[in-house]
C-alpha cells in the first residue's frame, strides 16, 4: 500500500468533493484511512464516535449527577465499549485491532455473564449481569433518559455469539 498525500493535497481533494472510496483508490489505501486523516485534520468530525460518546454520558450523568466528572476515558471497559458501538453503529474508521479487541470483551460479558457499569471512583467495569439486565451490554441508570432508538440497539448483546460485532473492511 501506498501511503496518504500530504494533508493539503488531501484537503484539496476534499474541498473538490472527490469521495473517501475515490481518494483510498487512487492512493491504494482503505477507506477508513482516509477518513481517520480527515478527521484528524478537522476536516470531519466523526459523527457516529460523538453519538457513542454523548450517549454513554447520559449514562454516567445518571449515576453521578452532572456535577460528576469523568476520569475514566480509557479503561479496558470505556475503550472496548465504545469502539463496540461505534462498530454496531456501522462506523468504518475502526481499526482492526480495537476491533478485535472489543470482540473479546463482548465475548467475555457473554461467557462470564457480566455486564459493563458506571461506578464513580472506577469508571467503566465489567460487573456481574443480574435478571433486570436483559440483553443490554450497560446496566442503564433507572430513570435516566435513554439514548437514541439506534444506539439502544447498539446497547444490547449481539443475538448471534458468533459474530459478536461486524468485521471491518
Amino acid at each position: 500500500m501506498t501511503k496518504l498525500p500530504s494533508d493539503s493535497v488531501l484537503a484539496r481533494l476534499y474541498h473538490l468533493g472527490v469521495k473517501d472510496d475515490e481518494i483510498a483508490a487512487q492512493y491504494d489505501v482503505r477507506k477508513q484511512a482516509v477518513s481517520k486523516r480527515l478527521v484528524a485534520m478537522g476536516l470531519r468530525r466523526a459523527p457516529v464516535a460523538e453519538r457513542v460518546r454523548d450517549a454513554l454520558a447520559l449514562a454516567r450523568e445518571g449515576k453521578i449527577g452532572s456535577a460528576g466528572v469523568e476520569t475514566h476515558h480509557s479503561n479496558y471497559a470505556s475503550k472496548n465499549l465504545k469502539v463496540y458501538l461505534r462498530l454496531r453503529l456501522g462506523d468504518e474508521s475502526v481499526g482492526e485491532t480495537a476491533a478485535a479487541s472489543a470482540e473479546r470483551m463482548v465475548r467475555r460479558l457473554v461467557r462470564e455473564q457480566l455486564i459493563i457499569d458506571y461506578a464513580r471512583d472506577e469508571g467503566w467495569v465489567l460487573v456481574p449481569r443480574r435478571s433486570s439486565d436483559d440483553r443490554w451490554i450497560v446496566r442503564w441508570p433507572e430513570g435516566a433518559e435513554l439514548p437514541a432508538t439506534d444506539i439502544r440497539a447498539a446497547l444490547e448483546l449481539p443475538s448471534d455469539p458468533d459474530a459478536v460485532v461486524p468485521t471491518t473492511e
